[in-house]
């Protein structure tokens, strides 16, 4: 299996992770430089979801049915890496916004073309431990990131805004070592399909909603979460930088062993697969909650953890149910919309932890999640009944490649 495909795009994830990991530790500086509060600034970050969500479907109708996903996923990364850059220099908490609305246009090629070009570029049997690959970026970004992050305000007392110039820098020359990744073709490896609209199969159907709810959990834990560490146990920026690192590299782990795993699962019953990504859902939704509860600091580090290792793991079993069961050509719309349904619940999640920060303060916030966080397992769960009536045929030379 040729790795290059992988780790070019996965490059493009991993910058892409520069900037929202950077954001996630470094919040709290932030919003007091702006005089702000927590609240304001998650509602900035849903919103630039949902600009990686609506931008998607421009650039899917840019690249239908011609072979520029790579060109335009490489583009792509060197505006959002200019976008890291000039973050450093932002006056005040509007054009904070803009930057990041600017940078989630650009995000929009990592949810619409990275995993429908992976899905082309490798056949069935080897999507499970490739889609697990690409996973693992975004952690890897959240280790370098967040240790970046720590050693430049911590050992070189540099202020934030001087950290976002070095890691729009850094992110600039990561995106340049994906300039050799091609694009084969759209449909490679499956049969010819009819291209109805995605949204009348009922396992999309759940898994979109399951989206909504997914989004509840993941936009507003990646903000209150760290603020939750420096307000309830003073945790200052490189401690917190570190603790993010250490449970990225736990996830990176874990999604690099369970690849194999993924596919044989697969292999053996596509079922099976929403039923696990179902329970790990709400592992990680209980564990950030009890995280939030938790009396004492190890406890809270622990539940944390945990949480942050099981959450990367659930979009590789989504992306692979979601490829499973969509024709090739609507694959790029499909990504888009889930990109949507994960935006619309951040707004919701953002919406619903300022409401309740207000009266319970953070812990109450960051424990508020795990509803929508068990809601989006039992969507995820009710796709086994369906799965299976829905896979799109695969060609047989790509049967067991």
């Amino acid at each position: 299996m040729r790795l290059y495909p992988v780790f070019a795009v996965g490059m493009l994830a991993i910058t892409d992770a520069f900037v929202n990991q950077a954001l996630s530790v470094l919040a709290p500086d932030i919003t007091s430089s702006f005089g702000v509060s927590t609240g304001t600034l998650t509602s900035l970050l849903a919103i630039q979801l949902l600009a990686v969500g609506v931008a998607p479907f421009l650039m899917s109708a840019v690249v239908r049915g011609r072979p520029i996903r790579a060109l335009v996923s490489i583009v792509t990364g060197l505006v959002w890496s200019g976008s890291t850059f000039a973050i450093s220099f932002a006056g005040d908490i509007w054009t904070l916004g803009a930057l990041l609305l600017v940078s989630g246009l650009a995000n929009g090629s990592q949810i619409a073309l990275h995993s429908p070009l992976l899905a082309d570029v490798y056949p069935p049997a080897v999507r499970g431990r490739v889609l697990a690959l690409y996973g693992a970026a975004m952690p890897a970004g959240a280790i370098l990131s967040p240790l970046t992050v720590s050693a430049l305000s911590g050992w070189f007392g540099l202020d934030w805004r001087a950290v976002y110039a070095v890691l729009g820098v850094l992110s600039m020359l990561g995106c340049l070592s994906a300039l050799r990744l091609r694009d084969p073709g759209i449909g490679r490896r499956e049969e010819v399909t009819p291209d109805g609209s995605p949204l009348r199969s009922p396992t999309l159907r759940r898994v979109f909603a399951a989206f909504v709810a997914y989004g509840m959990l993941l936009v507003p834990a990646a903000t209150f979460l760290s603020v939750h560490l420096k307000e309830r146990w003073g945790m200052e920026t490189d401690v917190r930088g570190l603790f993010t690192a250490i449970s990225s590299a736990g996830a990176v782990v874990a999604l690099v062993s369970f690849g194999r795993r993924l596919d044989a699962i697969f292999q053996a019953d596509p079922g099976r697969v929403p039923v696990v990504a179902a329970r790990i859902v709400a592992c990680s939704a209980l564990a950030f909650a009890a995280g939030a509860a938790a009396p004492v600091l190890p406890l809270t580090l622990l539940a944390f953890f945990t949480g942050l290792v099981l959450t990367p793991m659930i979009v590789p079993m989504v992306t692979l149910i979601m490829i499973a069961v969509t024709g090739p050509a609507r694959r790029s719309y499909m990504a888009s919309l889930f990109g949507v349904g994960l935006a619309i619940g951040g707004l919701a999640g953002a919406a619903l932890l300022n409401t309740v920060e207000k009266t319970y303060g953070t812990a109450g916030a960051v424990a508020s999640i795990a509803l929508p966080g068990l809601l989006a397992g039992v969507l995820i769960a009710s796709t086994a009944r369906t799965i299976r009536a829905e896979l799109v045929p695969v060609r047989e030379e790509n049967v067991n490649v």
